[in-house]
Parts: C-alpha cells; structure tokens; sequence
C-alpha cells in the first residue's frame, strides 16, 4: 500500500489545483484504489485538458513543486516532490484524449482519509485496457473496478468511447468478464450484440 506521506503529498497536488481552478480527474492505480483494489502504485495520474497544463505546473511550481513540461512528448507532464511523481496526463493510448465530458463524470471519492475528484468508471476502464500489456494487470484492474460500478455503469457511454479507441479490444475485455467465472460480473447481452455489430467486419 501507498504511504500516508504519498497521499499527504498527492492530496497537497490536488489542493492546488482546486485552488487555483484547474480541473482535473484521477486515474490509474489511485482510482482502481478508490473502488476497492488495494494495489501498489508508483506515481498518481492527474488528467486535465491540454490547455490547461501550463497553468497547472506553474501553480504547483509556485507550490514548492518541480515541474517538466515535456515539451517534447506532448502527451504527458510531470511534477515532483519529496521524491515522489506526479503525472499530468492529457492523452491516451490510442488517442483518446482528456476532454469537457472526461472531467465532467468525475466524482468525489475518498481513500483512507483523503479526498479525490476520481475518473468515472467507463472512463478508467476503456483506457487501462488500451494500456494493457503482458507485464501490467490492467484488465485484473479493470474487471475489479466493474465489479464496484456495474449497478450505475454507463454502457452507451463505454461504447461510446470504445468506438473512439478500439472497439475490438473493448469487445473482447468484456467477453473475458463474461468467460471469468472468477468474478461474476453481469454485462447485459445487448451491450455485446450491439459491439458485435458494430465491427468492422459486419460492415
């Protein structure tokens, strides 16, 4: 588990940005945290528009953090204190980038004593799947935090998203969910039909 130091620090983060009117919305390890997985994570993901990235870092600059705009790469900042990373991430694998409605599904959730604007479930999901690869438990992750949101889960709005990005690999995440006896997770037939559908080789 993270130490309270970390939180204390990534709280701190947040504090400035909600300060200084910066949106934002948590993702990656903190978030699957915030439903329930109880995991190690190295940094916190903080995604906010492109637009407002240089404003973040110079409000956290002026907070005593060091701050690297990565000019270079254009998808990813960072941020750092006490030793610890702080990602500012404003696109995905596969392009989806952080955008109005990314931010406007967060919700407040708490972890431990601390409170977080956290990405909305379909939001997390859709982009830990895209950074899957064979050392990462990504989809372990992902089904986790459905298992925590599937009552209130926005279908339409995962398809959505999955059209964005990859519908294919959206699709088979959800197959495996259904083949999991592991974890029972109920993810209604029309979701699949219609994803079935929807590929490009019933076109």
């Amino acid at each position: 588990m993270i130490s309270d130091n970390n939180f204390r620090i990534y709280r701190e983060a947040a504090a400035v940005m909600e300060a200084n009117n910066v949106p934002y919305v948590v993702g990656g390890g903190i978030a699957v945290m915030a439903f329930g997985r109880l995991r190690d994570t190295k940094d916190i993901d903080f995604y906010i528009l492109a637009d407002h990235q240089d404003l973040a870092l110079h409000h956290l600059a002026n907070a005593g953090y060091e701050v690297d705009h990565m000019r270079d790469v254009g998808w990813l900042a960072k941020a750092f204190k006490e030793g610890l990373t702080i990602d500012f991430i404003l696109e995905n694998v596969g392009g989806l980038q952080t955008d109005q409605e990314t931010l406007s599904r967060g919700t407040r959730r708490m972890i431990g004593k601390y409170e977080f604007t956290i990405m909305s479930p379909e939001d997390l999901i859709i982009r830990k799947i895209m950074a899957m690869r064979s050392d990462r438990n990504d989809w372990f992750d992902c089904i986790s935090v459905l298992s925590r949101s599937y009552m209130y889960f926005d279908w339409d709005y995962y398809y959505r998203l999955a059209k964005r990005v990859n519908l294919e690999r959206a699709l088979s995440f959800l197959l495996y969910v259904r083949s999991d006896r592991e974890h029972v997770v109920p993810v209604p037939d029309d979701v699949i039909i219609r994803m079935s559908k929807s590929l490009p080789c019933h076109k």
